[in-house]
């Protein structure tokens, strides 16, 4: 992935994920993620007892779609599909606790019983440039 896009992701705080829920019907929620770049995997604490969090209970991996980008001064935005799933392995989760908390140091006073991490992998992505003409358009 080209260094302009992994620099926007590192750079954004926040998504838009959108799940499946079991009924088929989407759900959206806006969240806070953290990253790793290789291989490119975004990470999104939140509680069980979320919506997005039982739409992916008893299913392995699950269809989501993520977008970053929603500022109308920078004019980028990064559209990614993909699995999702929920990590039950404790060492990945420690793994995963040093990257979202040092991105987002407030978050760890809310991790507690409840809290779970949700691993996003992009399948599919489209990075969009609005301020050339016309815009840059980088997919994969």
């Amino acid at each position: 992935m080209d260094s302009k896009i992994i620099n926007f992701i590192a750079k954004e705080q926040v998504c838009a994920l959108s799940v499946l829920l079991s009924d088929g019907v989407p759900h959206i929620a806006t969240v806070h993620y953290s990253h790793t770049e290789n291989p490119l995997r975004i990470f999104i604490q939140t509680s069980n007892t979320t919506t997005k969090a039982k739409a992916l209970v008893n299913r392995e991996n699950a269809k989501a779609a993520i977008v970053i980008g929603f500022s109308e001064e920078d004019w980028l935005t990064l559209q990614m599909r993909g699995d999702i799933k929920i990590v039950s392995n404790k060492d990945e989760l420690e793994e995963i606790y040093k990257i979202h908390y040092k991105k987002h140091p407030d978050a760890e006073q809310y991790k507690g019983p409840q809290t779970i991490f949700l691993e996003f992998k992009p399948t599919w992505w489209r990075f969009t440039d609005f301020n050339t003409d016309p815009e840059t358009i980088v997919e994969q």
